[in-house]
């Protein structure tokens, strides 16, 4: 999610999506999934999509 900030810090960033930078932090660190609802919200302001907040991991369970 980093590269999506471009010259925004994550404190913008943070400030803009109305969260504690340390949620920022742990989104941009992956400890932290963001809701859909952030996701939406931070594509609107980033100005991507939705679907580019998060990292899609192919699961090898055949279950």
């Amino acid at each position: 999610m980093s590269e999506l900030l471009g010259d925004m810090s994550p404190a913008e960033f943070a400030r803009r999506m109305k969260v504690e930078r340390s949620t920022v932090s742990r989104w941009i660190s992956l400890d932290r999934a963001m809701t859909y609802e952030n996701a939406v919200m931070a594509a609107r302001i980033l100005g991507c999509h939705a679907e580019d907040m998060y990292e899609w991991i192919e699961s090898t369970d055949k279950r």
